[in-house]
């Protein structure tokens, strides 16, 4: 049987006295009863336990980061950085850049001002910028596992570093940040219809980005 505890104002859990631990041999706690008592839901459901992007394993996840994972991460934040598709302009219709334009110029001039850097965007297949800014290593490194895991899993499945940090910093929500990440293929969708294949990755990829959205709102 498995039970929550409590202590040093977190939550863990035990099996036959034993404390629950991570592969690393970490504790799997978290910092609310809510979200100790959703594990316990998910703990016995194959479907759960199956799904990467569920809440139990995302804690899982993040309580088991070490500091050489927690660098590999933020090395490949980074490197996502470099192409972010908010930056992404090789496109040869007019109306679609003004588009990108029109709605990523704020998200941009947000991320250069408060990290104080400067971005380029990528007009070519051969473009990408070499991010460099000691405050966003800062920023990165203040982040807790649960945060990071967040910002790390958003950002590999949008393509967007940028974008998921305005879903971190709470000013956009997981809709907002699908339909933002998912401009270009909605405009490419009304121009030439919708695909069937595509569809389903793009009902996928919402799923995907609601559960971390679900997990995200227990972390904080």
């Amino acid at each position: 049987m498995i039970k929550i505890a409590k202590g040093n104002k977190k939550y863990f859990f035990k099996k036959n006295n034993s404390k629950i631990l991570t592969k690393n041999g970490f504790l799997l706690e978290v910092k609310t009863k809510k979200h100790a008592e959703l594990i316990l839901t998910e703990i016995f459901d194959k479907q759960k336990l199956e799904n990467p992007y569920s809440l139990i394993n995302l804690t899982f996840y993040a309580c088991n980061l070490d500091n050489k994972d927690r660098e590999e991460i933020m090395i490949k934040i980074i490197d996502l950085l470099n192409f972010d598709l908010v930056l992404y302009r090789c496109y040869e219709e007019k109306d679609l850049k003004e588009l990108l334009n029109e709605k990523f110029e704020e998200y941009i001039f947000d991320f250069q001002k408060n990290f104080n850097t400067k971005l380029s965007l990528i007009n070519s297949i051969v473009d990408h910028n070499n991010f460099v800014s000691h405050d966003f290593k800062i920023f990165l490194n203040r982040l807790d596992n649960f945060k990071l895991t967040v910002f790390f899993k958003l950002s590999a499945l949008t393509k967007s570093v940028i974008l998921s940090l305005n879903f971190l910093k709470q000013k956009i929500d997981h809709n907002s940040l699908y339909k933002l990440s998912n401009l270009e293929y909605t405009y490419q969708q009304k121009r030439w219809g919708l695909v069937k294949e595509q569809k389903l990755i793009n009902e996928n990829n919402f799923l995907l980005i609601k559960n971390i959205s679900f997990f995200f709102k227990n972390i904080i």
